[in-house]
């Protein structure tokens, strides 16, 4: 009895069905493993004086654990990453705590409280040197505008306030280096997060206040209604390393 062979043309559909039957089973792994937080994407927002010395480790520890993850990271401003985290262009931010309305459809939690420091020019007499609140009243101030840091903005105003003056305001900036910026220049004095020291250039030099009494904190939000395990994988990475973010923050 002879052997049965393929026509020319079944052994091509063979081939192709072989083909389509490897695809079928990668699929599958591919949303199974997807399913479990292995593979797709993940963008995540953060500002750079926020985000300090941690954020790069953390990174970098993530990318070991999940290397089929593609990561996206966008520096933005508070305000940005609140929009973006609604519109699901970012997944997960490094910011500051929730305010209104953003706290009523976004989740966050506190990692760290960044306490407020002098910022002066370095040939200043007080630079270096703790600083109490009332020793800066008939200093010039270089401040980051309102619309950028609404809280820190009141927070400022308030702590003049409480010892008794309010600040003279001679210039302004929309980010934290344009403020660095104007104080080397000699344009004022400013109260800046600790972590704008991250950003620091070779003309200004950072004093602590006495009594340490305000701060800002650091907070990782994410919105709820796009949660998937790939957000939830990295917001527990997060969460595992919530002392050793602090400790490197001086908290």
């Amino acid at each position: 009895m002879g052997r049965t062979r393929l026509t020319p043309q079944g052994l091509l559909f063979l081939a192709e069905a072989r083909k389509t039957l490897l695809a079928a089973d990668r699929a599958i792994d591919v949303a199974q493993r997807s399913m479990q937080g292995q593979v797709g994407t993940l963008a995540i927002g953060f500002f750079l004086w926020g985000a300090g010395s941690f954020f790069a480790r953390l990174i970098r520890d993530y990318r070991k654990l999940y290397p089929e993850i593609k990561l996206s990271l966008f520096e933005m401003r508070t305000p940005e990453q609140m929009e973006a985290l609604v519109s699901g262009k970012i997944d997960v931010g490094f910011t500051r705590p929730l305010e209104p309305p953003f706290d009523r459809t976004l989740r966050a939690e506190l990692l760290f409280q960044d306490p407020i420091v002098v910022v002066l020019p370095r040939e200043h007499p007080l630079a270096g040197k703790p600083i109490f609140v009332t020793a800066l009243s008939t200093e010039s101030f270089v401040v980051c505008e309102r619309e950028a840091t609404p809280a820190l903005f009141d927070s400022i105003l308030a702590l003049c306030s409480s010892a008794g003056f309010s600040p003279r305001i001679v210039n302004t900036s929309a980010t934290w280096a344009g403020v660095l910026t104007l104080v080397e220049s000699g344009e004022g004095v400013a109260l800046v997060p600790s972590g704008v020291r991250y950003l620091r250039t070779p003309g200004v030099a950072f004093s602590p206040l006495v009594p340490q009494t305000t701060h800002v904190g650091l907070a990782v939000a994410w919105n709820p209604g796009n949660e998937s395990p790939i957000q939830e994988r990295f917001l527990r990475l997060v969460r595992e390393n919530k002392e050793r973010i602090q400790r490197s923050n001086g908290n």
